[in-house]
């Protein structure tokens, strides 16, 4: 074969070489777009239109605002619990408190009376002076003075406050201020004076009774500004207010046992009643 004829031949064989491969490529890259295609509806079908996903944000939405409302309402729910069992709390110190008195001062008159020391009675003292005083030396007055000792002495001052303090103890308030009256009346100016004025005021609480609990606590703080009793009506002062619903003198008085009496157990006890009312007292 001459060159002029493989010349001929290569020239015919190029073009129908290119061809073939230039179709194969058009055939893959056909297959290709149709894949793509078919991709591209199989998403569409999964998709959600947009009236769809609107209704979802609409609902989330939803559920967004009713959770924030619910934990709004949940923190304030909190907060009372929490304001309930700091005022529960409070009151149970006091009433151990108030019973460790009780228990105190009813061992310290049990020891009294073991060792037979009683109370003397102002009334016989200022008898006894009266017949100093007298004309005729005091012979017959001394003589009318002794039916008056002995008679106390009979029902002494111990024996009635602690009876008066047994009857708080079973919940018979009236007899317990009755006694707790007959025992100031007897004996108005003894160590135990001003805790059995504070006691008819506990008597008074009891039994519902705040404004004469109020009135009582008062003049126990009047009366005897030094009594170990004080901080305590100060407290309980406080204590009413809010039981009364007057919370702006509940916090004043109760401000006032922390002030006044500080490092005691009451001032502590305002202290964390203050706290339960949301005010920080340092």
């Amino acid at each position: 074969m001459s060159v002029r004829r493989l010349i001929v031949v290569a020239a015919m064989v190029l073009p129908l070489a290119a061809c073939a491969t230039g179709s194969e490529d058009m055939a893959l890259l056909h297959r290709e777009i149709t894949d793509v295609q078919r991709e591209v509806q199989q998403l569409r079908s999964d998709s959600l239109d947009s009236t769809d996903l609107e209704a979802m944000e609409s609902r989330m939405a939803q559920m967004s605002s009713q959770s924030m409302r619910s934990n709004a309402d949940l923190t304030s729910e909190v907060r009372r619990l929490q304001e309930q069992i700091e005022a529960l709390h409070a009151n149970l110190e006091l009433t151990t408190m108030q019973l460790q008195s009780i228990s105190q001062e009813l061992a310290a008159s049990r020891a009294r009376m073991s060792t037979g020391a009683v109370l003397p009675p102002v009334t016989a003292g200022a008898t006894d002076a009266a017949a100093g005083d007298s004309p005729d030396g005091g012979g017959t007055n001394a003589s009318q003075a002794q039916p008056t000792a002995a008679a106390a002495t009979a029902s002494g001052p111990e024996e009635l406050y602690r009876s008066a303090y047994e009857d708080y103890m079973r919940g018979n308030y009236d007899l317990a201020s009755q006694g707790f009256r007959d025992y100031m009346e007897r004996w108005p100016s003894t160590e135990l004076t001003d805790n059995a004025l504070y006691w008819i005021g506990e008597c008074h609480d009891a039994q519902g009774e705040p404004e004469q609990a109020l009135e009582i606590f008062t003049r126990v703080l009047e009366d005897f500004p030094t009594s170990d009793k004080a901080a305590a009506a100060q407290l309980k002062k406080g204590l009413l207010y809010l039981k009364m619903d007057d919370q702006a003198q509940g916090v004043v008085h109760l401000q006032y046992v922390v002030y006044e009496y500080p490092g005691t157990r009451e001032a502590d006890l305002a202290r964390e009643r203050l706290r339960s009312l949301g005010l920080t007292i340092r």
